[in-house]
This record gives structure tokens, C-alpha cells and sequence, in this order.
């Protein structure tokens, strides 16, 4: 890029920052309390940093905008998902949006998203739930049913009931939680048909609407299987060896995105298949990069970072398909929680020198509290990227590390 073009971004996400800075492209970081900046690393010489009261208030955004005297941007991009929506529009006053305002609603309001694709493609079930502390149940759900936020990042705040009586119980607790933390905790949910058979997520980008380069990849179990102590990962499957499968995924993908008006930006979608009648069914998508090493994974087969066609995408570039550059497979995996007792984790050597194993990388400190793998999605003490000749080889790998580091961090 020969012109220095100029970014703001809603949250520090390292992954986008290096983007950035490997385009040559300035960007204006703004941060709230809800970053450890301590933990964050030095700001480089290509990047600005805004601190902002509540990044999910757009008055105090524009507030520290103003004061900062920085008004003028060519894009405006988050990789956060609770930030989505204002970043849109946020754009629509500093800059000018590549996701329109109305557009970002639809990957935020999942209850919405299933209304707009409902006779499209086939979605879950769903009841919507405007205000959780005045409601009662009237309606006889098919159980099992998922409570979930309509408007949530990860397994947050997410419960599964098989009865009526486990149902009240999901929205007393909840309600409990509500009373303790009413400033934080979600008062507008959503109830789900729970759908049984595995758990996908399609990854990659659109341009003009149409689908490009993407991933599909399986979950290692349905994410809500954490809470019964499955750790977060998938394996994703090579295109050039299973064709036919990726051609009902891009027929699915892209009629679903061309309903919900996604015209050039990257996106993470989540659906189940079931293999008995091999039906795909609409979970959720979002108009962000996946996280975890989703991005890793992707950049492993496309060599193509997908951070950087998000910042490319949005500053007007047309970025086209690119083929896959190796024949292996790859996968990725989280690292489960340690002994509460353990002072450091094991030397990340240990996992590198194991089959497959292509990057380690550690979150947990020794100063943070340890972090719980079966609260939620975004919890995790390292992650892991695998290689193999095929899925199955992956799989394998991927139980050999996780059974490793348990046995490495059991004291």
C-alpha cells in the first residue's frame, strides 16, 4: 500500500495490530477497562492508543475521540464481538462504513439473524426473551432447549435444560445472577431448540457478496459440552480432499450471507450437520475473524492471513480467493486448566517437540488467576497448533498433547 492509510480499532487485538503493521497501515487502538493494559505490549511507532470510558457507549468513545482530536479515519474495524455495532456506526461519522449499521445488527442479535434466514436455510428453533427478570414461562418448549444471550460473545451466560423444572431453574439462576451483577449480566435472552449432531464452523471471506476462500471445520465436541470438561478445539478438513463436501458448504454459506447482506468482510459461522440425513443447520454467524487459532489454521492451508484481509477488506480492497499451499491437514486445540498449585507452566518446548505440533502459545501467568475451561469458551491456558497427514492423524495428535499437559500440570 503506497498511501498511509489510517484505522480505528475497537479493543487491542494483537492479531489485527501485527496486521496492520505488516500492511504499513497507522492505526488508532481504543481501549477501555475492560483491557488489562498492563499486560498489553509496548505501543509500536505505527499505532496510536485512545483510552475510552465504556466502548460500548458511542457517546464516550466520541467523547475521547473529540478530545483527542482525531476525527478523520478510512475504516473503522473490531475483531471483538461486543463491539461490532458500534464500530459500524462509529464509521458512519469518522470514516465511512464497510458494514453497514443495519447489517452488523443481523450478526449481533442472534434471535433477529435466525428471523432474517428463516425459509432460507434451515435454522434452530427459537423464543425471545425481552427482559429475563419478567418472564414466565407459558409456552411448552421441545426440551432439551438452550438459554442463551441475544446478543453474547462465546457459552457466556449459556444453559442447557432437558425439563421444564431444569428451565426455571436455568432462569432463576440466572435471575440470581442478574440481582448481583445487574450492570453486566444480560437481561434480554433467548431460548433454543437444542440440536443434536456435530458442530461446525465455516470461516473465510465475501467480496461483493460473493464467498471466497474459507475453512470448514469441525469441533471437536458441540461447545457446550465444556461445562462436562471438553476442551475447545477443531480439525480442519483439506478442501482438495473432500470436494464434495465443501460445495454443500458453499452452496449453505453463501446463500445464508447473501440473506443477511454481507458484502466484503471476513466471517465465522457456526452449524450443525447431522450425519444420519446429512442436514445442515443454521447455529450462528458473526462478521468478525473466528478466535482462538481459527486464524492460524487458515493461514496454515491459504497462507493468507485473515486479519489482514479484514484490514484490506475494509479499506476498499478487493481481495480474491487464493488456493490451498499444502496437502496436510491442521488442526488446533486449547489447553485445559492446571493444578490450582502449579507456579509456572512447562516449558512450551515440551509440546513442540511432540508429533505435529507447529506453534505453542501460553496466556496464563503465574500472576493471573487460573483459568476455569469448563465456564465458558474464551477460557483457556495456552492453545495448540496440529498438523497431520488427514483428520484422524490430527485428532490423534491433538489427544497426545492435552493428555501431556494434564500429566505435565497435575502438581
Amino acid at each position: 500500500m503506497t498511501k498511509q492509510y489510517r484505522i480505528l480499532m475497537l479493543g487491542y487485538r494483537k492479531g489485527l495490530v501485527d496486521a496492520c503493521n505488516k500492511l504499513g497501515v497507522h492505526s488508532t487502538i481504543l481501549i477501555d477497562p475492560w483491557e488489562d493494559i498492563s499486560e498489553l505490549p509496548a505501543c509500536g511507532d505505527n499505532e496510536k492508543r485512545i483510552f475510552v470510558e465504556n466502548l460500548s457507549k458511542d457517546e464516550t468513545t466520541l467523547f475521547s475521540l473529540m478530545r483527542s482530536n482525531e476525527t478523520n479515519f478510512d475504516a473503522v474495524i473490531t475483531t471483538e464481538e461486543y463491539f461490532v455495532v458500534n464500530a459500524s456506526i462509529l464509521s458512519c461519522i469518522v470514516s465511512k462504513p464497510y458494514i453497514e449499521p443495519y447489517v452488523a445488527v443481523a450478526f449481533r442479535d442472534k434471535f433477529y439473524q435466525k428471523k432474517l434466514l428463516r425459509g432460507v436455510v434451515p435454522v434452530t428453533d427459537s423464543w425471545m426473551i425481552d427482559d429475563i427478570e419478567n418472564f414466565v414461562i407459558v409456552e411448552k418448549y421441545p426440551y432439551p432447549v438452550v438459554l442463551k444471550p441475544v446478543a453474547g460473545a462465546a457459552t457466556s451466560y449459556t444453559y442447557i435444560a432437558y425439563s421444564q423444572e431444569e428451565l426455571e431453574k436455568c432462569i432463576e439462576l440466572h435471575k440470581q445472577k442478574l440481582a448481583e451483577n445487574p450492570a453486566e449480566i444480560p437481561r434480554s435472552m433467548v431460548i433454543e431448540r437444542f440440536v443434536y449432531g456435530d458442530e461446525w464452523h465455516i470461516d473465510g471471506w465475501v467480496l461483493e457478496g460473493k464467498l471466497q476462500s474459507f475453512t470448514a471445520s469441525k469441533y471437536n465436541f458441540p461447545l457446550i459440552g465444556i461445562r462436562n470438561g471438553g476442551i475447545v478445539g477443531s480439525v480442519t478438513l483439506h478442501p482438495e480432499t473432500n470436494k464434495k463436501l465443501y460445495d454443500k458448504f458453499h452452496q449453505f454459506v453463501e446463500k445464508a450471507l447473501q440473506k443477511l447482506r454481507l458484502k466484503n468482510s471476513v466471517f465465522h459461522m457456526e452449524l450443525f450437520k447431522n450425519d444420519e440425513n446429512d442436514e445442515l443447520i443454521f447455529s450462528e454467524c458473526a462478521a468478525r475473524v473466528g478466535g482462538g487459532f481459527i486464524y492460524k489454521a487458515f493461514q496454515y492451508l491459504y497462507d493468507i492471513n485473515l486479519y489482514e484481509v479484514l484490514v484490506r477488506l475494509s479499506l476498499g480492497e478487493k481481495v480474491l480467493s487464493t488456493t490451498t499451499k499444502t496437502p496436510q491437514c491442521v488442526g488446533w486445540t486449547f489447553l485445559p486448566s492446571a493444578s490450582s498449585t502449579i507456579k509456572s507452566l512447562p516449558d512450551s518446548s515440551l509440546l513442540m517437540n511432540m508429533p505435529g505440533v507447529i506453534e505453542v502459545e501460553y496466556s496464563w501467568n503465574p500472576d493471573q488467576e487460573m483459568p476455569d475451561t469448563k465456564l465458558d469458551t474464551t477460557q483457556r491456558t495456552g492453545q495448540v497448533l496440529i498438523t497431520g497427514k488427514d483428520e484422524d492423524e490430527v485428532l490423534r495428535r491433538t489427544k497426545d498433547v492435552l493428555n501431556y499437559f494434564t500429566d505435565l500440570t497435575k502438581n
